[in-house]
């Protein structure tokens, strides 16, 4: 079977789960009889019944390389917690190489002399064209071949979408995802459905006190012209907070405001990268955009957006909002939960509110996509390794219920205890640790320090959630843009990342517009007037098509009419459904 059909296998029963209701997580993909290393034991007969790790607690070390920068834990079973409850479970030492700055530079170094470690973990987003690399190199071994024969127990608890997105062309699954969010796994545990559906991480935030002060209503910033008016009036007002002058509008920082501020935006405008007839198109070329980037060359022309706001750190703008001097904030709010707890701690009136929409004057509909996280990082196994049956049954521990109790919260009776509604509570003593000096009780406890196999649908279903004013304020934040949001996976540039090949014309082309668009957008937002705007525009967009945006755009519509096919649908934006779901 090839990769495109188990793709539409994938999305095909996502889709029935959701419509049905249906919860098995029971599925093992293409496994075929796979050959042990000729340095290995045997193979014995494992039960499907019984979890694989349990067959063999031998004393044995994995070397494990995680390639993810700044990553640094050092196993330590003598004087860590976690470490010493996981080595005496599974008889698992781990013998960790981290990554330095250039990870994909370094792993291509071990590559290249076929000195790879018995597990390797790789970044999904930005080691894409390694990880493609890794994968038709033959140096990873199929894990549903080394279910086969050393863990059966492993194809029962991986979730059936997750073995299908990720099984390849030829059939063999190569890597197990952490953070992944499949159907299955909201319908078996419905209580974080709201998380997945609802949540979003790009907001438009705003401080109520200060609307209050200068009498701005949530309708004023729901429509472009009375928005602009509304930051004038703050503009004017020459509010003082502790001392210093509020600030009408920031969006993030230099390296991330083009992706993540002007993404909230093209949403709120409801830029979407859907045709009419529903074949793919570059969100970049749409109308709805053009528009976002005049929008935001009309806020800077008004003095609305400061010039030091496209020269700014992230740290820069964090120290303006945890000093209260930023009315409002348009991009990631997860980026920048730490300074609005903190100026909430220090003055529980400076609150922020969300904004659902800033809606266009051309009178289009805000969209927002939403799609179900296809993962963060991905684990391998070494197909050489002489411990390839003790790796893959420890990716099964820390995969299962038991190995994320271990990881996240310890041992039931020592360290955490189950309350009535059979959520997990951490002794209030640990917590008091943490909260004290977090470095030191990370060494001693180790808590939630190993999260490559990550299922956090299950993880949040089982956390005691922490109720209070503040927590509550803080998640609230998160839900602003849910009633515009709509379900677009077969859509999402991250289910598209392989829409093209390593290497590929498409591939070098995506890199030269990645480095062209991160030049001309600031100039375009930084047009002196309406002629200098359009002809930076058209410049823009002329340049997107001689670097090869084209091609790009069909090779990611053939995967988007791929998944479309599956799913049986040919429209999916509200722009010409009229629907959100």
């Amino acid at each position: 079977m090839n990769k495109a059909s188990l793709r539409f296998m994938a999305i095909a029963l996502a889709l029935t789960v959701m419509i049905t209701g249906c919860s098995s997580q029971k599925g093992a993909g293409n496994s075929t009889s796979a050959e042990p290393n000729a340095s290995q034991a045997a193979a014995t007969t494992q039960s499907a019944s019984e979890p694989g790790w349990k067959s063999n607690t031998s004393p044995v070390s994995l070397s494990w390389y995680t390639g993810v920068a700044g990553y640094s834990k050092k196993w330590d079973a003598k004087n860590n917690y976690v470490d010493k409850l996981i080595t005496e479970e599974t008889g698992v030492s781990v013998d960790f190489i981290h990554a330095g700055n250039d990870v994909n530079a370094e792993f291509n170094v071990m590559m290249a002399t076929s000195n790879l470690p018995d597990i390797i973990t790789l970044d999904r987003w930005n080691s894409t064209s390694l990880i493609q690399t890794l994968m038709n190199s033959g140096m990873v071994a199929p894990l549903n071949e080394l279910m086969e024969q050393y863990d059966p127990y492993l194809s029962t608890i991986l979730p059936e979408t997750m073995v299908d997105w990720y099984t390849q062309a030829d059939g063999n699954l190569y890597a197990i995802p952490n953070y992944y969010v499949s159907p299955e796994m909201l319908e078996q545990y419905p209580d974080v459905k709201k998380f997945y559906n609802e949540r979003s991480n790009g907001q438009i935030i705003v401080r109520k006190d200060i609307m209050d002060q200068l009498g701005i209503t949530v309708e004023d910033l729901q429509q472009e012209d009375s928005f602009i008016a509304a930051l004038k009036k703050v503009k004017e007002a020459n509010i003082q907070y502790n001392g210093m002058t509020v600030l009408p509008l920031y969006f993030d920082d230099k390296d991330k405001y083009i992706n993540d501020s002007l993404g909230v935006l093209a949403g709120s405008f409801g830029a979407v990268p859907e045709a009419e007839d529903g074949s793919y198109v570059d969100f970049r070329r749409t109308e709805e955009f053009k528009h976002v980037l005049e929008f935001a060359n009309r806020l800077y022309s008004e003095g609305l957006l400061s010039l030091e706001n496209f020269t700014s750190a992230r740290n820069q703008i964090e120290e303006k909002m945890t000093q209260g001097t930023v009315f409002m904030k348009i991009g990631s709010y997860a980026d920048y939960t730490t300074p609005i707890s903190q100026l909430y701690i220090s003055d529980p009136n400076a609150k922020y509110i969300t904004i659902d929409a800033i809606k266009s004057n051309k009178g289009t509909l805000p969209q927002y996509g939403r799609s179900l996280n296809k993962g963060w990082t991905l684990t391998f196994v070494n197909k050489k390794s002489k411990h390839a049956d003790r790796a893959i049954q420890f990716l099964e521990y820390l995969y299962s219920e038991q190995g994320h109790k271990v990881s996240f919260f310890g041992k039931e009776g020592e360290t955490f205890t189950v309350t009535s509604d059979g959520k997990f509570k951490r002794n209030p003593e640990i917590d008091q640790e943490f909260n004290a000096d977090w470095n030191a009780a990370t060494k001693k406890w180790g808590f939630e320090s190993i999260w490559w196999l990550t299922n956090e649908v299950w993880l949040k279903s089982v956390r005691e959630a922490e109720e209070n004013e503040q927590t509550q304020y803080m998640e609230g934040l998160f839900y602003g843009s849910a009633k515009y949001m709509y379900s677009n996976d077969v859509l999402d540039s991250g289910n598209l990342f392989d829409a093209y090949e390593p290497g590929s014309k498409e591939a070098n082309a995506e890199a030269k517009i990645t480095v062209y668009w991160a030049q001309i957008v600031p100039k375009m937002i930084l047009a002196k007037n309406a002629a200098e705007f359009e002809s930076l525009y058209s410049e823009a967009m002329a340049t997107l098509d001689k670097l090869g945006l084209g091609s790009i755009e069909a090779a990611k519509n053939t995967r988007v009419q791929e998944f479309k096919q599956a799913t049986g649908v040919n429209l999916v934006s509200p722009k010409y459904t009229g629907e959100y779901k």
